[in-house]
């Protein structure tokens, strides 16, 4: 059931005046518990919770891939282990921090039932306002709204609130049932909301319900509009998943197409829509594939040798993925498939997708690699696997000015360390690899330098500034007391980092000397 009100919350947003360099350190009452396992269950890295939402056991050995393949890299350059103290947090390392930036405002969403609004200049709070429930999408900002989606306990309820960006103030709020994913229209003022129960459209300045397509299922992901039509991903657990093109003026459905696994938010390109969708549930193969977008018809399905592929980047014409192919460890060969460890659910760190709670046969190892398929027809052009074909987990991958540059963490939780590499795009030839001392969660390629986040355990975080063409230091930042799981953003001349020990910092983008930095742990 949905509803929505007009009314302000019990509390106003609090304006707080002005301030100069570094801000707020009063202490923010801690979470109830639940909320503690939710928020650690999300922002541990990808690789330990999504294995935690397997439900049924299939035994899967590593297999040579049949695919073309480079010979692995050797001689890798190692960066620095940390020497500096991290700046203290008062909270613990469950407050993670979401962060958009727009008109010179980082606009947050946090773990403690709150949005925020710093002045990116100097860290001074302009607003900050109350919620209901843990919010860990970044907000959306437009035509001075700032849109959060929040959840109070995984399986619900949760909200999309609307705040006016210049002060915070609540316009609408939307309540839904379950788990929401929020995206805007890029054409009109419609703001979409897809759910278990459905796909939603509201009117952007009132919240007003301009239409909803209902499903049932057990997942949604992130709706997506291009040329007038809404994509919208559906998945039952252990089952199948859909995939539906909606006529985005009234939601009527214009086709849907249903494969094995969890599918996820397409790329659309040339009248084509690409999909990729995973095998993790009942650890089969997952694939790619290739729909005609003005029917839904399949012109090619590519399976690769992984269950978990991450949505594919479109580049002059050939398709590349990064995925995860899961192990199960011996000691689990004799397993009864509904035993196990109880996990709280899975968010996929790349596409903030969820799963419900269930039971599964904890994982050990998963191996990684790069895919280059041929778009027009799914020929797999050639195959890089990750860490010398060892135990990793694929993370972040970009391709830019012919180079596939990709991190991936070795372990499934952050204690392990990692890898980042630069590859030939045309043919997967490794132009540089660098070892890491944490495990890498998000990276941003801009201006030719990578700035990437990297944690260690549950207690430090560091970003580090690498040169794209060969991978040399440019600076570290080591100082961050808690894991760091999003991406930096750059805006200026200045990178922004949001930790989940509930403080945004602000560095340099040219030497990562610190700015300013703000605890978000503001009574309210």
């Amino acid at each position: 059931m949905h509803n929505i009100e007009h009314k302000p919350l019990q509390e106003e947003p609090s304006s707080i005046p002005e301030q100069k360099g570094a801000t707020t350190t009063e202490r923010q009452k801690l979470p109830r518990a639940w909320r503690y396992t939710i928020i650690v269950g999300t922002v541990l890295l990808v690789f330990a919770l999504i294995i935690a939402g397997l439900l049924t056991f299939a035994n899967q050995k590593a297999n040579p891939s049949p695919y073309p393949s480079p010979a692995p890299t050797t001689g890798a350059s190692t960066l620095p282990t940390p020497a500096t103290t991290p700046i203290p947090a008062s909270i613990p390392s469950s407050h993670n921090v979401s962060m958009a930036i727009a008109d010179g405002v980082a606009y947050l969403s946090t773990a403690d039932n709150s949005a925020y609004a710093l002045r990116i200049s100097n860290g001074a709070l302009l607003w900050h306002q109350k919620i209901d429930g843990s919010a860990d999408q970044p907000p959306v900002v437009k035509n001075g709204v700032v849109y959060v989606a929040s959840f109070v306990d995984q399986n619900g309820p949760a909200h999309v609130y609307a705040l006016r960006a210049s002060d915070g103030r609540l316009l609408w709020h939307f309540d839904n049932a379950n788990y929401s994913y929020l995206s805007l229209s890029t054409t009109n003022n419609v703001v979409y909301i897809a759910s278990q129960d459905g796909l939603s459209a509201l009117n952007g300045n009132s919240g007003t319900m301009l239409w909803h397509f209902a499903t049932k299922a057990s997942d949604s992901g992130s709706p997506l509009e291009v040329n007038g039509v809404v994509y919208f991903n559906s998945s039952i657990v252990n089952g199948q998943g859909t995939l539906y093109a909606l006529q985005a003026n009234n939601g009527t459905p214009i086709w849907h197409y249903t494969t094995d696994g969890f599918v996820f938010t397409p790329r659309v390109a040339n009248g084509v829509v690409y999909i990729n969708s995973d095998g993790y549930i009942n650890l089969i193969g997952g694939t790619l594939a290739a729909l005609r977008a003005s029917d839904g018809r399949q012109i090619w399905k590519q399976t690769l040798d992984a269950n978990l592929i991450q949505p594919p980047q479109l580049v002059n014409g050939i398709l590349y993925t990064a995925t995860t192919k899961m192990l199960v460890p011996p000691s689990a060969h004799s397993a009864n498939p509904l035993q196990g460890a109880t996990a709280i659910g899975a968010l996929l760190w790349n596409t903030f997708q969820s799963a419900s709670v269930v039971q599964a046969v904890p994982l050990k190892e998963g191996l990684s690699s790069l895919y280059a398929v041929r778009a027009s027809d799914g020929t797999i052009l050639w195959h890089y696997s990750m860490n010398n074909g060892k135990n990793s987990w694929a993370n972040w991958f970009l391709v830019e000015n012919g180079v596939v540059y990709a991190s991936a963490a070795k372990g499934e939780d952050t204690t392990g360390g990692g890898d980042i590499y630069a590859l030939q795009s045309s043919n997967g030839s490794v132009l540089w690899h660098v070892k890491l001392n944490g495990s890498p969660s998000g990276a941003l390629l801009a201006n030719d330098i990578i700035y990437l986040s990297t944690s260690t355990g549950l207690s430090n975080g560091t970003v580090y500034a690498l040169q794209a063409r060969d991978g040399s230091l440019l600076w570290d930042y080591h100082s961050i007391a808690g894991p760091v799981f999003n991406a930096p953003i750059l805006d200026g001349n200045t990178i922004y980092i949001g930790a989940s020990n509930g403080i945004i910092y602000a560095l340099r983008a040219d030497n990562g000397a610190i700015v300013w930095h703000n605890l978000t742990a503001v009574q309210g």
